[in-house]
């Protein structure tokens, strides 16, 4: 089921980070960092105070519908009123929280414009929070077609924009500079999320949608509330790090780091594209023998790390150069990208572990890891991102500081994870995934061997040492039998883009 839905969901994941990094290299190029961190910043702000924008019960939702327990048509009434609720609370505290900040403690941001900003964002927050009733219908249902279209649509309308913007700052066509750009980027952002929505909705017509259960309501919140503290965390863990640069390092830094963290994502987002349908499966096979649902466990990790690690071992052998495609502004940024790429890497392949402790409905387990990893985050994020604390500046890694706070707290996810599963399922851990360290040091050592002799500033080097490097990590990891030259070949060419108006017909 894997093969044939995930490469699908990938090769739209590659569309999306294509037309990503396209729209990114336009608005860091042409419009600036500083515009940029403006909106990351407004972006964080909301990220920081959406603490009831979730609680878990997505993750309920999505147990739920995929074991068939309750009528569809339930769960989908009953998740609309409970998404429905939570998304205009949370617009309630943003709007209160300005409200406060500026009228009542006469505080005020770096510029005007983020205010502007963070209030024409709250329409892109809506959709994006109401989205998740047709998304996760589509990943319960394993329908790979409908959940990738609509995201390809958004980050096509989006990006489009923000080439379009960056072409008018780059020819300074009369009135560019009339309205900020950044608060032209949250409309963009916001009309772009609106059609994601509307697009998903009409994917899924006709839809079962029936009167909220308090029932069910009941029981969504016994397996979420396990999940919420730490729902609660990640939404401050997730954005403090880009507030607090904003407020020591101010927006140019900010816009650097979250464009960091732009091009490190597709890491963690190809991984969440092959796993999205893990809890699904292993629902599944839940209920055949303990065998198979371990050895699932462990093949869903290799899974992951097969087709990821290439792309990490460029990020950080090649850091300097790949930050340069975007911008040279980022390259005094660029060893941050060395604990981004490797901390995605980490949430990539905890999706296995945690996708599990789901199907056997040990969500407390979930969110004690996930409360223990958020708050060392945070309290790592507070201590090195500051210039000083209390006078001391021992412990002051400035931006870095945000990059090797994220990579420390998912090192101990990662291993906190592994102990609770291994316990849990009484298994002894798979090491197997070791094996894959030969690879990624052929490679690595490939381009660092490369880079001793030419330096690949321009796009026209780079690709073709990068795609060299990548048939080098194949290749030691086909002779150590990793993967088989017939699974490359059945990945790829599952890639077809031709294949979207089949497997959509079919579902």
């Amino acid at each position: 089921m894997i093969a044939k839905k995930s490469p699908l969901l990938v090769f739209g994941q590659v569309i999306n980070s294509l037309f990503g990094y396209i729209g990114l290299f336009f608005i860091i190029r042409f419009v600036g960092l500083q515009a940029w961190g403006y909106l990351s910043f407004s972006l964080a702000f909301i990220g920081v105070l959406s603490i009831v924008g979730d609680l878990g019960y997505g993750t309920a939702h999505l147990r739920y519908l995929s074991s068939g327990e309750y009528n569809e048509g339930v769960c989908n009434g009953t998740f609309l009123a409970i998404r429905t609720v939570q998304t205009m609370v949370t617009i309630g505290i943003v709007l209160g929280s300005l409200f406060v900040w500026i009228d009542i403690l006469h505080r005020g941001f770096e510029s005007n414009v983020e205010i502007y900003t963070i209030i024409l964002l709250l329409p892109y927050f809506f959709f994006a929070r109401l989205k998740d009733v047709p998304v996760i219908y589509y990943n319960a249902r394993l329908k790979s077609a409908r959940m990738s279209i609509p995201q390809i649509i958004e980050a096509l309308v989006r990006n489009s924009l923000f080439i379009l913007l960056g072409i008018v700052y780059l020819f300074r066509i009369p009135g560019y500079n009339t309205v900020g750009a950044a608060i032209v980027m949250a409309i963009i952002y916001s009309f772009s999320y609106f059609m994601f929505f509307l697009i998903s909705v009409l994917f899924g017509r006709p839809w079962k949608v029936n009167r909220p259960s308090m029932d069910l309501f009941k029981k969504y919140t016994k397996l979420a509330y396990p999940l919420a503290l730490a729902a609660v965390i990640g939404s401050v863990s997730g954005n403090i790090d880009k507030v607090l640069i904003e407020f020591y390092w101010h927006a140019v830094a900010t816009g650097a780091f979250a464009s960091l963290q732009r091009i490190s994502g597709p890491i963690a987002t190809f991984s969440g594209t092959i796993s999205i349908f893990f809890i699904p499966l292993l629902m599944k096979s839940r209920g055949s023998n303990d065998k198979k649902f371990k050895g699932d466990i462990s093949a869903f990790e290799r899974i992951i790390s097969i087709f990821i690690l290439p792309l990490v071992i460029i990020f950080i052998a090649l850091r300097v150069y790949v930050v340069n495609l975007w911008s040279a502004a980022l390259i005094p940024y660029a060893n941050i990208l060395i604990f981004l790429s490797i901390a995605s890497y980490l949430v990539a392949i905890n999706s296995a572990y945690s996708s599990s402790l789901v199907a056997r409905g040990l969500t407390t387990k979930i969110g004690k890891i996930t409360v223990a990893t958020l708050i060392v985050n945070i309290s790592l994020d507070m201590l090195l991102i500051p210039p000083d604390i209390f006078e001391i500046r021992f412990f002051s890694l400035g931006v870095l500081g945000g990059a090797v706070s994220t990579f420390i707290a998912l090192a101990f996810e990662t291993i906190a994870y592994r102990i609770t599963v291994a316990r849990a399922e009484s298994m002894k851990p798979d090491l197997r995934i070791f094996y894959q360290l030969i690879p990624s040091s052929a490679q690595f050592l490939f381009l660092f061997g490369v880079t001793l002799f030419i330096k690949v500033y321009d796009i026209l080097l780079f690709i073709p040492v990068a795609v060299a490097s990548v048939i080098i990590f194949l290749a030691f990891a086909i002779l150590i039998k990793e993967i088989t030259f017939g699974q490359i070949m059945t990945f790829i060419r599952a890639l077809n883009p031709f294949s979207f108006g089949k497997t959509f017909h079919n579902e």
